[in-house]
């Protein structure tokens, strides 16, 4: 039907105007480096229906089977298919021929954990063409339809006619993986968040967008309850259910939040992706939830999460320092853990405590735990480490005897066996506190309506006449001399900012700080998410109980 002299472009733009004329089809859409795409024409959708991703080849000579493979790597590689939807059919065709196939008949190939992608998929020579294509030759050759362009035209016209419908059963919605769960959250965040009748920067930060995000997202038939039953928020099928305490900033309960436009929006949204996403992504989607946060929620609480390869060097770095045995013979407390990524791997959960300052946090690293985390439920707590008291603390009227029912009194939020090593000295000497803490400057904060941050904790006012303010401006530095005064004694590993030991800003807090460097390393402030600036990042142990000038260390 066509001339084996016509390039590929000029082929692509016959069989476009031949056989998908019709208004319904787009096909000018330029997905990734795929050849040929045949869309629904329809602007008002979140995302464009898609037909056919096919891979075009000028001549008659072209093995169609090589050229399905060719596209499924290209596919594979670019992971096209998670942040658009699939299409129906995948095609292949030249100058005389063209051929569909299903895509439900190859999709679990892009599932496979031990398969390089990362090949160029025009080189047919390349050991991953060879191996795909002998998996998948015979399966494509039973289930591919082909019809030449000359002889069967009226058949494909009439196919064409049947399955590029919107009826179509096999219509894919899009998986949501490792890989794009922040970009979904990102369209969620465009169309469904302005239907939920919550006002979110009230509620922030005991409330986050990406709460209600998450509970969309692990839920089966709109109920989070199906999947995860101890998210902060829930998904109940027309509305979202809260458990919340009164909040810190003081405002009263609700337990229930509606949509404003009768969940119109929701469902439209939610028709286009599948969820939940395979088990094997949970634990990972709840672990990075860090990049949900909005920045500067993430710059007040240090949700920062350290990449796995800087968390398995400060683990081999603890033990060099303390020994191979480090696990069974000293506590572990991280106390701005975050999602709880810092404690990965590590194999003694007795002896590990993890705390942080927001609630949704806990209950996620809670659930983390019934997902398989190696950490005990009893030994995770909500602890605003920059704020809370370490022990009970009683009022003026109580100095002889605690009262816990009096409002005054302070009680500790710490487990009591963890109080029990704070309260012992040689326990402590066995205590590592293994952090990284927020980098937020109080600098950075004020006017605008927005909080100030590091000068406005109680350990700022605390300890400002020992250290000075230019110190205390910086949180990391209020964790490290809290952990110093008043953890006394203790292993401090932790990720921070080196101005500590080199800044003019910092030689008060030098003088205070007295311990003694164990081991340590530097990395690059750009390997960590959303850590903005070229500056390095130390990891350093430090002996306080042996007191020594650090001024050294610079």
């Amino acid at each position: 039907m066509y001339s084996q002299n016509i390039s590929e472009e000029e082929l692509k733009n016959k069989v476009a105007n031949d056989f998908f004329h019709h208004k319904i089809f787009n096909h000018t859409r330029i997905i990734g480096k795929i050849d040929f795409c045949i869309s629904y024409d329809d602007k008002s959708l979140f995302h464009q229906i898609n037909f056919l991703w096919a891979e075009a080849k000028k001549g008659n000579t072209a093995d169609l089977i090589e050229s399905f493979v060719q596209l499924i790597l290209t596919i594979g590689k670019e992971r096209t298919f998670e942040e658009n939807l699939p299409p129906i059919f995948l095609g292949a065709f030249d100058c005389e021929k063209i051929a569909f196939l299903e895509w439900h008949e190859i999709q679990g190939v892009f599932s496979q954990n031990d398969f390089n992608w990362n090949v160029a998929p025009s080189n047919h020579e390349s050991k991953e063409f060879l191996q795909l294509y002998k998996d998948i030759q015979q399966n494509i050759e039973s289930k591919k339809l082909q019809f030449d362009f000359s002889h069967d035209k009226s058949q494909l016209e009439l196919f064409i006619k049947e399955n590029f419908t919107l009826i179509n059963k096999n219509l894919q919605k899009i998986q949501i993986t490792k890989n794009n769960f922040v970009y979904v959250y990102q369209r969620w965040h465009e169309s469904v968040k302005p239907s939920i009748s919550l006002d979110f920067e009230a509620e922030k930060p005991d409330i986050l967008e990406s709460d209600f995000y998450l509970a969309d997202l692990l839920s089966h038939d709109n109920s989070t309850k199906e999947i995860m039953q101890n998210l902060r928020i829930l998904l109940e099928r027309e509305s979202y259910k809260i458990n919340l305490e009164r909040t810190p900033s003081g405002r009263l309960n609700f337990s229930e939040v509606s949509f404003n436009d009768n969940q119109k929006a929701h469902t439209t949204f939610w028709a286009i992706y599948e969820r939940p996403p395979e088990e094997e992504y949970w634990d990972y989607i709840l672990e990075r939830r860090d990049l949900l946060v909005p920045q500067d929620i993430r710059e007040r609480k240090g949700s920062f999460f350290t990449p796995q390869i800087w968390v398995n060097r400060a683990q081999e770095y603890l033990e060099k320092a303390l020994g191979e045995d480090y696990q069974d013979e000293y506590y572990i407390w991280d106390c701005a853990a975050g999602t709880g990524n810092l404690l990965a791997n590590l194999t003694n959960p007795r002896n590990i405590f993890a705390s942080t300052l927001d609630k949704a946090d806990i209950e996620i690293l809670k659930e983390r735990i019934r997902n398989g985390t190696n950490l005990l439920e009893n030994h995770i707590f909500q602890f605003d480490f920059l704020n809370d008291t370490l022990f009970d603390k009683a009022c003026n009227n109580h100095q002889e005897s605690f009262d816990e029912e009096c409002k005054y009194c302070q009680k500790s939020k710490l487990p009591a066996n963890l109080i029990e090593i704070l309260s012992d000295e040689q326990k402590r000497k066995k205590l590592i506190i293994f952090i990284n803490p927020p980098y937020a400057e109080a600098s950075s904060y004020g006017g605008n309506g927005k909080p100030l941050v590091a000068n406005s904790t109680k350990t700022y006012e605390k300890y400002l006449s020992l250290v000075g303010g230019n110190a205390m401006n910086e949180l990391f530095a209020q964790f490290f001399f809290r952990i110093y005064q008043e953890i006394d004694g203790c292993i401090l590993a932790a990720f921070s900012k080196l101005k500590y030991l080199n800044s003019t800003n910092f030689i008060t807090f030098r003088s205070a700080f007295q311990a003694k460097f164990l081991k340590g390393f530097i990395c690059p402030a750009y390997t960590f998410d959303n850590v903005k600036g070229s500056f390095p990042i130390g990891f350093l142990i430090w002996d306080t109980s042996v007191k020594e000038n650090n001024e050294k260390e610079k």
